[in-house]
């Protein structure tokens, strides 16, 4: 595939970072997710993590190109929420994490997406947005509602409140799939939390992707800083992942940034650095092949 990735995860005014992202590549397909812990209930870091992890294991056990990436996607998303409630169950006393969530999955030139709640996927080409997600929250209800302005959207007493979620509720999110996406050369794919769409204004924020000669690990490292900055002293958790789509292939090994962690003193990622991190991760992944058949049968 013809592509480069860039990512960047910060802390903002936090105590810990609830956000989770990863990148999942392989020869035939890619793989992308976002989640942002709700930091209102309890465990929201959590939620999000068994999202990436859900993640990580089906696509490491799928066959590329994977058929039906739809349904592969609100699988993801179904069987993570299950996940997240029988973890909340487990907890004394019952807990009720949750987690906004979206995905991308990229494969024959075609980008494919899911999105539950309010962080975001943006597709743009040539300094313009051509699609982006619709935020499931109450100040969105509003805006369509034509009761407030978009730019009310980012100050209003409510701007927090999503409608929907993985995690909290028993019923079975709906999740909202995109239609698929043909990329072209120098198409960018961002997923991004609202600490980092919050506090950008579109027009600057598109405009960083698009300059000459712009690195893309450097745009999105501009933004998340900028997005933070902006977002003091009461800065949320700040999270960006971007995929630029090139004309030439460009060597890249497959790689799993699903695998790193989020250190919630720093707010950065870093990469399993014991045994019992490592024997963590690998006991993650012992039901692999229960989640496969799972995913499998909804095909």
């Amino acid at each position: 595939m013809k592509y480069e990735t860039a990512y960047c995860t910060l802390l903002g005014n936090r105590r810990m970072n609830q956000d989770r992202c990863l990148i999942l590549e392989a020869p035939d397909a890619m793989l992308v997710a976002l989640a942002d812990g709700m930091g209102g209930h309890p465990r929201g870091e959590m939620a999000a993590q068994i999202l990436m992890d859900t993640c990580r294991r089906a696509f490491l056990t799928s066959r590329k190109p994977i058929t039906g990436p739809r349904v592969f996607l609100s699988g993801l998303m179904e069987m993570a929420h299950r996940r997240i409630l029988d973890y909340g169950r487990e907890q004394e006393p019952h807990i009720e994490p949750r987690t906004t969530a979206v995905l991308c999955l990229i494969q024959e030139g075609q980008a494919f997406w899911a999105h539950v709640g309010d962080s975001r996927l943006y597709i743009m080409r040539d300094n313009v947005i051509l699609s982006r997600t619709e935020d499931h929250s109450y100040v969105e209800q509003l805006r369509q509602q034509g009761i407030i302005s978009a730019a009310q959207v980012h100050t209003h007493r409510f701007r927090n409140y999503v409608t929907r979620c993985l995690g909290g509720i028993s019923n079975r999110p709906v999740a909202e799939l995109g239609e698929p996406h043909r990329l072209e050369e120098g198409d960018v794919v961002l997923l991004c939390s609202d600490g980092f769409w919050g506090k950008l204004p579109a027009r600057p924020m598109v405009d960083a992707f698009f300059r000459a000669d712009q690195v893309l690990q450097s745009a999105v490292n501009q933004l998340s800083s900028l997005a933070e900055t902006n977002g003091m002293p009461e800065s949320d958790n700040v999270t960006a992942v971007a995929v630029r789509w090139r004309r030439d292939s460009i060597d890249l090994r497959p790689t799993d940034l699903g695998m790193t962690l989020v250190d919630n003193a720093a707010g950065t990622a870093r990469l399993p650095r014991n045994e019992h991190e490592i024997k963590q991760a690998i006991e993650e992944l012992r039901d692999v092949v229960d989640i496969h058949h799972d995913l499998k049968s909804k095909e």
